[in-house]
Formats: structure tokens, C-alpha cells, sequence
């Protein structure tokens, strides 16, 4: 992911503040305002008290629209249908699905987490929603529930295969009943 040298706006960057051309959701606009070309990732997640900031900041990274002092990522860097993630203190670990991918946590946080960023990836900014009912489950049972809902609404609006890989990923990242 993304390093924690200086971030700074791209002229994709600038030009999306202008003119929401891409129409980044909230929270990604939210973040984008925020890189000053003075502050590094750190300082931006201290910042913000959103879950999912540091997948957001990756995502801006590999789309274009910021860049570190140390570059931007490569291309084909974004989101993956199974993305890893860097396992966290609390929760379990299974082992990949498939050779070359990263453990993956089981937790209702990376399941959350997982889920919310590939809302706003499959739904653009109408997720907001649905990523706000995500992040105030308190259990495994309501959280697979909603996560139920929000794979009907990602197939009706994105199409199957992409519920598919939304389901496949939370699946992977929910801790079993």
C-alpha cells in the first residue's frame, strides 16, 4: 500500500476538485481536499476518523489522482476482487485462497472495511448509504445480513459478476457463526 512520504495532488487531483468530473464519492472528495503536498499518510489517517481511510487514500493513490514524494503506485494497483490486507492484532487469519494473494483477515472489521470500499467502488457515490448501515453493525449475524442486501443491490446495479466478488470477498473476511 501506499508509503508515508509527503502526499501531494495531481492534475488529475486539482482537476476533479474543480470539476467533480469523476464524481468521487464523499469520502474520497473528503480526503482528496485534504492532501496539502505537506502531509504524509500518517498525518491524513490521524486526521480522519473513518475505517476505511487508509484503503480510500490507496485507492486515490492508484487511480491517479494523488501521488507521494515517492511516486504513485503501479498501474493495475487498485482494488482486486479479493483484496489483501494487512492483518490487524485482533482477528484471524486464513490462509489464501489462491497462490501469490496475502492472508486475509476474519474479523468484522476487515469484513466491514472490505465491504464499504468495494460499495463505493461497484456503486460510486450513492453507496454512502449503504456504507453507513455497514459500519454500524454490531454482530456477525446483522452484519452478514446486510451484506446479504448490499450483494442484491451491487448485483442490480453493477451486475452479477461483481456481486459475486463482492460476496466472495466479505465471505472470505467474515468470521464464521
Amino acid at each position: 500500500m501506499g508509503g508515508d512520504g509527503i502526499y501531494r495532488k495531481t492534475e488529475k487531483g486539482r482537476t476533479e476538485i474543480a470539476t467533480r468530473a469523476n464524481k468521487l464519492g464523499m469520502r474520497e472528495r473528503t480526503l482528496l481536499i485534504m492532501v496539502d503536498d505537506k502531509t504524509t499518510r500518517s498525518d491524513l489517517l490521524s486526521r480522519s476518523a473513518h475505517p476505511a481511510s487508509g484503503d480510500i487514500l490507496d485507492s486515490l493513490l492508484a487511480q491517479g489522482f494523488i501521488e507521494t514524494d515517492m511516486g504513485t503506485m503501479p498501474a493495475g494497483a487498485g482494488i482486486t476482487p479479493v483484496a489483501s490486507v494487512v492483518p490487524a492484532a485482533a482477528g484471524t487469519i486464513r490462509p489464501a485462497a489462491a497462490a501469490g494473494q496475502a492472508a486475509v483477515e476474519v474479523s468484522l472489521v476487515s469484513a466491514s472495511r472490505f465491504a464499504c470500499r468495494a460499495l463505493v467502488t461497484y456503486l460510486g457515490p450513492g453507496a454512502d448509504d449503504l456504507t453507513a448501515l455497514v459500519e454500524k453493525t454490531k454482530g456477525a449475524a446483522e452484519l452478514a445480513t446486510i451484506l446479504e442486501k448490499c450483494r442484491q443491490i451491487i448485483q442490480g446495479m453493477a451486475g452479477r459478476q461483481k456481486a459475486e466478488e463482492f460476496w466472495a470477498g466479505v465471505s472470505a473476511r467474515l468470521p464464521k457463526a
